[in-house]
């Protein structure tokens, strides 16, 4: 696979070499009805393990079956396990204590807590706090909160985000855009990997870029998982959130205030704070429920590297029904990216490139990425043979844009490939316009992203034709905040104005063309991204 590494101007001046715009384009009609079918009552909000998830992969894969799609083994649909776990509260305890007395905290309004292992009952003996900072072992970033300690079997309280976001400073990490390292997820994982028995991420927020309610909504009830054959058993006992002034309590057993502890964080001296005299115990009790869903698989084999895959991805999944009967229809999020996927798939069923083209349709991602999170551990060949990916989560119809935005702008090669295709349509390249949310994590890109494969994760563009940028963010302040985002009123409009998204689907459709017929082009990510290792050792082998 060394063959992979070719120079960054080499590979831009092969792919660019191809200047003609494609003369046929995605079929917009076809667009439509695959999004009107999608994002219709019949469906019921597409939750996975439901009539209507059940019907929405049925449906995706008889689309896939009349365009002639290639499959992976006999069947569209590949099959991903799924652990309903869901916190028995009456039965579990969350123990808090400092000098031996219990610490009076109320459940869901200043902590909340759970377990990943996917058994009945989980204990958590007592176990000393410690406060390891931002909890970040980033050595590509000169950055290391764990030097020197070992916090085995302690349970860690940290902070969230990523140094660059507080210090606002370009210079450290990606400044105001969250990292990877930012994400609570990875805070998880990486006290795993050092022998931790819990976590404790305090709450702030402006870094978090979401309310103490989104902490609470998302992290009570049934929570769905992959099933995992050695039911999460690497993962540390207990995994939680405290709110800001859970942690001021905490820190002021030594004369200290939270901004004093977060600025030492900060600071080139940091070591870990041993917090003496406190400990958390706990005992869970979890009701667990399996199930299946499927991930919808077709490809076209491309004619001269069929073993070397391009993939175009979109997650089907919504929330379903709620209690009172209303249904989630989910029409912008992500009906709107399945149809693209769908219309992509269908344009690439009548053409021969030189490489495959693999069009998923993920479930489960509105869990937690679940269904990428699988595919990309369990893919029907190696992860050096995935070139690239393309995600779409969410794409408004707001009409023309002069601009693309790259959710996760600065990270990879694909971008200059992308804008050579966006030129051909007088668009440019805009980053997400709000980095430190760190959208480039919340989506199932990612799950490819860390076993080192290049992805792009495109949103419409902001630049509005008719409003320039007020107008573009206004509209989507309209669906995010306060507007239908998870909500059951994300549905159909008639004002809804699809000239975008043919325009952007023309532009898609010749970035995987002019890339799927360049088979001497090898996109990486940047130097200095934190994938960019994973990468590397992945070709070198």
């Amino acid at each position: 696979m060394k063959k992979f590494f070719i120079a960054s101007f080499t590979f831009t001046f092969l792919y660019s070499c191809n200047t003609e715009v494609t003369s046929d384009m995605p079929n917009m009609g076809l667009f439509e009805e695959y999004l009107f079918e999608l994002a219709s009552d019949e469906f019921e909000g597409r939750a996975p393990g439901t009539n209507g998830g059940s019907m929405t992969k049925n449906y995706i894969s008889d689309q896939y079956k009349d365009m002639g799609l290639n499959m992976f083994g006999d069947s569209y649909l590949m099959p991903v396990k799924l652990a309903e776990v869901t916190l028995n509260t009456n039965m579990s305890e969350f123990n808090l204590t400092y000098q031996g007395e219990k610490i009076d905290l109320k459940a869901d309004k200043q902590f909340v807590y759970w377990t990943k292992r996917q058994v009945d009952d989980v204990e958590l003996k007592p176990s000393d706090l410690i406060f390891v900072g931002y909890g970040v072992n980033a050595p590509e970033y000169d950055w290391i909160d764990y030097s020197d300690i070992d916090v085995t079997g302690k349970t860690l309280v940290l902070l969230i985000n990523d140094p660059g976001f507080e210090l606002q400073d370009p210079n450290l990490f990606k400044g105001k855009a969250m990292t990877y390292y930012g994400r609570w997820g990875y805070k998880y994982e990486e006290a795993a990997r050092r022998g931790a028995s819990g976590v404790l991420i305090i709450h702030e927020t402006a870094p978090a870029a979401y309310g103490w309610e989104v902490v609470e909504n998302s992290n009570t009830g049934p929570q769905l998982d992959l099933s995992i054959e050695n039911k999460n058993l690497d993962r540390i006992e207990l995994e939680g959130w405290i709110t800001k002034d859970v942690a001021e309590m905490i820190f002021s057993k030594y004369g200290k205030t939270y901004d004093q502890m977060k600025a030492y964080a900060l600071s080139d001296d940091f070591k870990p704070f041993d917090l003496d005299g406190f400990q958390l115990s706990a005992k869970i009790k979890n009701d667990i429920r399996y199930a299946e869903s499927h991930n919808v698989v077709g490809f076209v084999e491309g004619s001269t590297k069929p073993e070397e895959y391009l993939m175009v991805m979109a997650h089907w999944d919504h929330l379903g029904i709620s209690p009172n009967g209303e249904i989630y229809n989910g029409a912008v999020d992500n009906a709107t990216g399945v149809a693209m996927v769908m219309s992509l798939a269908e344009y690439f069923s009548k053409r021969d490139t030189e490489r495959s083209i693999i069009f998923i349709g993920l479930t489960a991602e509105e869990s937690g990425l679940l269904g990428s999170a699988y595919f990309a551990e369990n893919m029907p060949f190696d992860a050096s043979q995935m070139i690239a990916g393309l995600n779409f989560d969410a794409y408004f119809a707001f009409g023309k844009a002069k601009d693309i935005q790259i959710v996760g702008y600065g990270a990879s090669q694909l971008e200059d490939l992308m804008s050579i295709s966006a030129q051909k349509k007088n668009k440019y390249l805009s980053p997400d316009w709000q980095p430190e949310k760190g959208l480039f994590y919340r989506s199932d890109h990612i799950s490819f992203a860390k076993i080192g494969i290049p992805v792009l994760y495109t949103d419409p563009g902001i630049d509005m034709i008719d409003g320039g940028r007020d107008k573009g963010i206004e509209l989507v302040n309209g669906y995010y905040l306060g507007g239908c985002y998870h909500k059951t009123c994300d549905e159909l409009g008639d004002d809804w104005d699809y000239a975008g998204i043919e325009q952007d689907l023309e532009i898609f459709a010749d970035f995987l063309l002019n890339l799927a017929n360049s088979a001497d082009t090898y996109p990486n990510w940047y130097e200095g991204n934190e994938f960019k290792a994973i990468r590397d050792k992945s070709l070198s082998q």
